[in-house]
């Protein structure tokens, strides 16, 4: 037993024992039991099953790999179902929202990141088991009121304050960890065998980097089954043969190329106003970048970053309202538009933002920000929200204004023209429903 005891950290004991804690309240209460079946049953969902044989599979493979080029050891053994669990798994549920490769790129980086080390550096020690067991709550309960204040704070309520001082206080906290484990590595530097050290280190980057084939062939198989759910639903009147010719055209021109799937997969509820389509043609031209991707970049508007659509929108995804629409033709017009989803002014509100983007195929001319205020409650903080937006799109443009056009929610309209661009805020009243729309057009 002590044995296995010595494989944990005492920080990993003290987590262990407040699982069991909080596992035998949950099991003694009757209505958490209950849920707690619930989650279990929704955990073990077939599908989900799937995922962890496929995921324990692959990585015994790659763990007989590394063992058999002398990269991995046996002392290895708890920090890679550490990982399995902690970040592969959590990984493998985020994979629907990957667009592109970039999000793998992004996902190694985060392995050599500074935060990576220092906190490595912070779990390489530990104190005595109980002051473990003591810290471990507390700085639970602080770190939950920190996110219940943020919550808050982005919903209208004044917890700014208190959001500020309880991530202060988290700094501090880290930093004592921090502080302590670089001294216990400079009193334990020369008993310390720094070869297994930088193993265990760089054993989450070597994983990560070794499951993105993994990541990636079932990023792909989720994309394809929802596709080909939406076509059985959409076409659920033809023929088997027909709906299988579809599908194939849909694997045919998205093939391995994620960008080329969510392309393909954004168009096809299209596909069903179509009259007799030809798929292959249809597909095809889903399945191809905008021609702005390939041509090189126009000077026709004066503010410069119209002239740039892929890095108009990568600067304006900065506002956070949301990501940008592909860059798309309205049907029966020579007028191309990207939009961003509808951002909630409150997470659980009514109001909202939502940012658009018009133009020809090369180049935007217009852009449009569009606030909804849906509740009184909310009024002032949506108006205060549309107000830092334009402050932002303006920056980000790099457009000078005169102070007082800010001024908008005193007016009912209010409009601003120079040489290289118009402005213009203008405010209606529909039944409880107000809006307020900004709208930017280069010369």
């Amino acid at each position: 037993m002590s044995a296995i005891l010595s494989v944990f950290s005492n920080r990993e004991l003290a987590f262990l024992i407040w699982l069991v804690i909080l596992l035998v309240y949950f099991l003694i209460k009757n209505r958490w039991r209950y849920y707690l079946k619930r989650i279990i049953i929704s955990a073990f969902t077939l599908k989900l099953v799937v995922i962890y044989t496929t995921l324990v599979i692959y990585a015994s493979i790659i763990v007989i790999l590394l063992y058999l080029l002398n990269i991995w050891g046996i002392f290895l053994l708890k920090g890679t179902v550490v990982w399995l669990i902690f970040s592969a798994l959590g990984t493998a549920f985020t994979l629907n929202r990957i667009k592109d490769f970039g999000y793998f790129t992004d996902l190694i980086k985060s392995n050599i990141a500074v935060t990576a080390i220092v906190q490595f550096m912070i779990n390489l020690y530990s104190f005595s088991l109980i002051a473990e067991l003591i810290a471990l709550p507390v700085v639970a309960f602080i770190t939950a009121l920190s996110v219940y204040s943020e919550y808050y704070t982005e919903n209208g309520k004044d917890y700014q304050k208190t959001h500020s001082c309880l991530n202060k206080l988290l700094i501090i906290i880290g930093l004592v960890y921090l502080g302590f484990a670089l001294y216990k590595t400079i009193i334990e530097f020369n008993t310390t065998n720094w070869n297994d050290v930088s193993q265990q280190f760089l054993l989450p980057l070597i994983l990560t980097i070794l499951f993105i084939p993994y990541y990636w062939g079932l990023t792909l198989y989720m994309n394809y089954e929802i596709m080909f759910v939406t076509i059985n639903v959409i076409f659920r009147d033809k023929d088997k043969y027909e709906k299988c010719k579809i599908k194939f055209y849909i694997l045919y021109y998205g093939h391995l190329n994620l960008k080329r799937i969510n392309r393909i997969k954004h168009k096809i509820a299209f596909l069903a106003y179509q009259d007799a389509p030809n798929y292959k043609d249809y597909f095809k031209k889903a399945a191809q970048a905008p021609l702005y991707m390939k041509s090189s970049i126009t000077n026709k508007m004066k503010i410069k970053l119209f002239n740039n659509i892929g890095d108009c929108c990568k600067a304006l995804s900065d506002l956070q309202l949301g990501e940008f629409s592909e860059w798309k033709k309205l049907d029966g017009l020579n007028e191309f538009y990207s939009i961003t989803n509808y951002y909630l002014i409150k997470k659980d509100g009514l109001s909202n933002l939502v940012l658009s983007l018009q133009g020809e195929e090369l180049y935007i001319h217009k852009l449009e920000l569009s606030l909804s205020i849906l509740s009184p409650e909310e009024r002032n903080y949506a108006i205060s929200k549309f107000q830092e937006s334009v402050l932002n799109i303006v920056r980000i443009l790099s457009l000078s204004l005169p102070d007082d056009i800010y001024n908008f929610a005193k007016k009912n309209d209010c409009n601003y023209s120079d040489d290289i661009f118009s402005l213009s805020i203008k405010t209606e009243i529909l039944g409880n429903m107000e809006s307020f729309t900004l709208a930017i057009k280069s010369k």
